[in-house]
């Protein structure tokens, strides 16, 4: 960078060369400097630092120089023309100058005020070429007299360019659109080979005019050269047609490896906010009819981010139970039905990517799915999975006796060849349906850690007491205010009592395939709101054995018209889980359901649903032989108390009753709904894990437990320390 002073020949023509016309006498405007960072070639993020340096008047400045409003500016970090982010590239900042003031300037880009991105310590390369006036390779603004929005400026890293230049073509028909990707932990971990391996884009083809196409990389993105490490960045240009473009409309996309180290490979679920986990930016009306171009703030390919370290190689184990399935009449083995792992090499079930299945065996011995799987990872990396059960081609053939109702094994075709199955999927409670995920370490020898204390995991998260043999009914409270709110209901049609029904819907439910109900996109249980105090409630009595566990989402609407339903997505609270909570747990384990059950009341909610922590089924509740029946009711004081990071509650139910056990914090508010059930008489406990409704893990403090009946009632302080 060169910061020799700037000799003015004519004021008046170098105002005429920018466009302005002179300024008669001084007055003070606001210029508004507009800053694109896309060009740069580091990883600079939104919370980035992005400066104008340079000095007043063109000349070498040792201090700061003041302009009007207050800011200064000088050639170094002192300067503090500090642009504000306002959405993935774009950046910009408001200041005063006099009318007719100069300021020589550049960029400079770093992490913070001191750290300056690479390569150049943060400082622009290359000669600045303004309007073609020599300024000895800096940027050059001379201030109007009206308030001034300078023109958007690309920070430059290359050769000699115009100060106003544009890294893409103008195309006055089409949309421009930059696609940027970082390939760095794909290369880290040598699942991509930057010299063999290229790297496009595809997507939604009816929303750019077939430019972009789910089905071949039509657009093909280059690697960026003189970055930093290794040049991990890829990046190109799509042109969508305008007149293809409706405003406000969606674009779906994802990056597409192409003959990479382990062959093409798509992004996974990378968006947990779109129902397909797809990549999304909206043609606004702004892009379409004034800007006409958009960058796309770059991001990791399939979100994955270098980490620290060397490579481990290890093998890892996986163990699962498929007890609860095998009671539910959905699974067996002998018929030729199976387990896979599927998430660590990629998370797409069709039959043409055979590899993202690791498959398991059957170990008759522990009466359990095993396979230990060879990795090459970084210690800490994550490995996020579910289990996937593969059905044997006989369950969807309606004459056969093997068929099960509703299971959905999308193309078989002539030769009998699952082309994608779409149904086999885990959506375990434990991680509120979301993967799995397990941290990666530096041991040879690697084992998932199982559920619920075992060292092994159960399909669903549902051990095998987990089952609920017998009819049971059970019922539904769903309070609906929020739906009607604007503000709790703020992307979907408000809930209208007078013309809606509401249902609860299944969404990818265990619960309702084993009762016979289709898993998606279903009416289960209509409820209705009988009292008019907009708690809707509904019933259904199980048919053969059912699960403990219940996962749904709420949905109205007409009976004829489009039905909205909350939650989705991908990852935890994208739809409720509740449980049946037993009446008795014997010392064997076998455990007693009562026969109705009424679930706790639900706040609709838009998205981020709650999702319950599972009950403890492996601690035994029952009156230890030779005990005395309690003829009182009664709620004991916790133990321990003060605890961390649990503690068991005992409680008397004197005769058989409606029995609710909470806990409130502090200020009174409910945090969580330990016992809310019909019990019949006896001593009871109960673990409370410090964690809420939503199964998040609660701050120290004062906590109140309180045990109440129809009759009855009694609290106890506890106090958990962290």
């Amino acid at each position: 960078m060169i910061k020799s002073a700037f000799h003015v020949v004519t004021l008046g023509a170098l105002l005429l060369t920018f466009g302005l016309a002179p300024t008669v006498s001084a007055q003070t405007i606001n210029v508004t400097f507009r800053v694109n960072t896309s060009t740069n070639l580091d990883t600079l993020d939104t919370d980035g630092f992005v400066q104008i340096r340079g000095a007043l008047g063109g000349a070498v400045r040792t201090a700061p120089a003041e302009l009007p409003g207050g800011n200064t500016i000088d050639w170094s970090a002192a300067s503090d023309l500090i642009l504000t982010n306002d959405g993935g590239d774009y950046w910009s900042l408001t200041f005063q100058m006099n009318s007719g003031d100069t300021i020589s300037y550049k960029i400079w880009t770093g992490f913070d005020s001191e750290t300056g991105t690479s390569p150049g310590d943060g400082w622009e390369a290359g000669i600045i070429n303004p309007h073609g006036v020599a300024n000895d390779n800096n940027r050059m603004f001379i201030a109007g007299d009206v308030d001034t929005t300078v023109q958007l400026q690309y920070y430059n890293t290359g050769s000699t360019k115009d100060q106003f230049f544009r890294p893409f073509e103008a195309k006055p028909d089409s949309i421009a659109i930059q696609f940027r990707v970082n390939m760095a932990g794909l290369i880290q971990n040598e699942t991509f080979d930057p010299v063999i391996g290229s790297v496009g884009v595809r997507g939604n083809d009816q929303t750019s005019g077939g430019v972009l196409n789910w089905g071949a990389t039509n657009v093909i993105l280059t690697r960026e050269v003189n970055g930093v490490k290794g040049d991990p960045f890829w990046s190109g240009y799509a042109f969508i047609p305008k007149d293809s473009v409706d405003v406000g409309s969606d674009q779906a996309y994802k990056f597409f490896m192409v003959a990479g180290a382990t062959g093409d490979q798509w992004e996974g679920r990378v968006n947990p906010n779109d129902p397909d986990g797809n990549r999304i930016f909206t043609y606004t009306a702004n892009l379409v009819n004034v800007s006409g171009d958009t960058t796309l703030h770059w991001v990791y390919f399939n979100n994955t981010a270098p980490v620290q370290g060397v490579l481990v190689d290890a093998t890892v184990t996986f163990r699962v139970s498929t007890e609860a399935l095998e009671q539910l009449e959905l699974f067996d083995s002998a018929l030729g039905d199976q387990i896979n792992v599927i998430g660590p090499n990629g998370f797409d079930v069709e039959v043409g990517l055979p590899d993202d299945f690791i498959h398991m065996n059957f170990n008759p011995l522990l009466n359990e799915w095993t396979v230990t799987e060879p990795f090459r990872k970084f210690p800490g990396e994550p490995i996020e999975f579910k289990y996937f059960v593969r059905w044997d081609a006989s369950r969807v053939d309606p004459n056969s006796p093997n068929f099960i109702p509703n299971i959905f094994i999308r193309g078989i075709n002539d030769t009998g060849i699952h082309e994608n199955e779409d149904s086999g999927w885990e959506e375990p409670a434990v991680t509120g349906g979301g993967n799995r995920r397990y941290i990666y370490t530096s041991d040879p020898e690697q084992a998932v850690p199982g559920d619920f204390g075992f060292n092994r995991n159960f399909f669903n998260s549902i051990p095998g007491n987990g089952v609920i043999p017998d009819p049971i009914t059970i019922t539904w409270n769903i309070n609906m205010v929020p739906a009607t709110d604007p503000a709790s209901n703020t992307n979907i049609p408000l809930f209208n009592p007078a013309t809606d029904s509401v249902w609860i819907r299944p969404d990818g439910s265990l619960f309702a395939l084993s009762q016979g109900f289709p898993t998606f996109n279903a009416n289960m249980v209509l409820l209705e709101d009988e009292d008019g105090d907009m708690v809707y409630s509904g019933s259904m009595t199980t048919t053969g054995p059912a699960p403990y566990q219940i996962e749904f989402v709420v949905g109205y609407g007409t009976t004829t018209g489009t039905i909205i339903t909350n939650g989705g997505g991908f990852e935890a609270g994208r739809r409720y889980y509740q449980f049946v909570q037993p009446t008795n747990i014997a010392l064997d384990l076998t455990t007693t359901w009562p026969s109705e059950f009424n679930l706790p009341t639900l706040d609709w909610v838009e998205d981020n649903l709650p999702f319950e922590t599972p009950p403890d089924l492996t601690t035994p509740t029952s009156v230890e032989d030779g005990e005395v029946l309690p003829f009182s009711f009664a709620l004991d004081q916790n133990y321990p108390n003060p605890f961390n990071p649990q503690t068991t509650i005992r409680y008397h139910v004197a005769q058989d009753a409606d029995v609710k056990v909470e806990v409130f914090n502090i200020m009174g508010q409910r945090v969580r709904t330990l016992v809310d059930q019909k019990m019949k008489q006896g001593t009871y406990t109960v673990v409370w894990n410090g964690d809420n409704n939503r199964g998040e893990i609660v701050s120290s403090g004062i906590y109140f437990v309180k045990m109440s009946t129809g009759f009855f009632k009694q609290i106890r302080k506890m106090t958990l320390v962290r």
